[in-house]
């Protein structure tokens, strides 16, 4: 179905045809024609202004087109900055944090414990080394026009041992629970992987070599997901982040139908996601 000219080439058709059935009856008046000339001349003016405004039209309609099809690649390009910017941010603040807490470790420990100073430097290390193979392979994506796949493999909750074991070699004393896990859709284990990892990597930057609980589950009508650390360690100074990781992961998780809160919780700070079992 056709769009409706636009208000304003409306009033312009109008316009037209108005006048040219003004010049039409002072031409009759005139020139005195005959009732067949009259119709004559009338039918070829309303011709004439027929074929004027169909060409406006399709003009019009033409414009309307490239209008839509430059805000559909605006919106593409937006969409793609944004998926960027979380791989980037996953990349650098996730990575970047865990190298602050474990450098901070090797500091406490230098000159008491050579063999945890060791191992806190290879951690620091083998981060440092991932980080940078990840950015390097964000920067080809992103130089490489044809490049059509992810920036990194989709990730599932087979993911998750990992991030926990990686969590606690940065120091943190991580209780990860398990629920009852199948038929999660593979559309929400992404996210939920990005929860577990926002949060324990909040909770390397803010409260430091701290117990930290980790219950993912799901009852059959909702898949939460709740990171929850026990407050600061003593003494230890927070490393803020970049400051965007929670608003990114909220876009996430409300994408996919669910809700997320953050914010003080039993003396320290938790993370809550919810999500449809069916999710989109």
């Amino acid at each position: 179905m056709a769009a409706p000219p636009s208000p304003a080439l409306a009033k312009r058709l109008a316009a037209v045809a108005g006048a040219a059935a003004a010049l039409l009856v002072l031409v009759v008046l005139l020139l005195g024609l005959s009732p067949l000339a009259t119709a004559a001349a009338a039918l070829a003016v309303a011709l004439a202004v027929a074929l004027w405004a169909v060409a406006r039209l399709r003009g019009e309609r033409t414009r309307l087109r490239a209008e839509v099809r430059d805000l559909e690649v605006a919106a593409l390009l937006l969409a793609e900055r944004i998926r960027v910017a979380r791989e980037v941010h996953d990349l650098v603040s996730h990575g970047l944090g865990m190298i602050t807490v474990r450098a901070s470790s090797a500091l406490h420990l230098a000159g008491r414990d050579p063999d945890a100073l060791a191992a806190a430097l290879e951690d620091v290390e083998r981060t440092s080394r991932e980080a940078t193979g990840g950015l390097r392979r964000t920067i080809q994506a992103l130089r490489d026009p044809g490049e059509a796949a992810a920036l990194r493999p989709v990730e599932s909750l087979e993911a998750l041992p990992a991030i926990v074991a990686g969590a606690e070699a940065a120091g943190l004393a991580v209780a990860y629970r398990p629920g009852d896990l199948a038929g999660v859709p593979a559309s929400v284990q992404a996210t939920v992987v990005a929860v577990v990892r926002e949060g324990l990597a909040n909770a390397a930057r803010h409260a430091g070599p701290t117990d930290v609980a980790v219950d993912v589950d799901a009852d059959g009508d909702a898949v939460t997901v709740t990171v929850r650390d026990a407050g600061p360690a003593p003494a230890w100074r927070a490393r803020p982040g970049s400051g965007h990781g929670l608003t990114g992961l909220r876009e996430r998780v409300a994408a996919l139908g669910g809700a997320l809160h953050a914010g003080p919780a039993a003396g320290g700070f938790e993370l809550r996601a919810v999500f449809p079992a069916a999710a989109p």
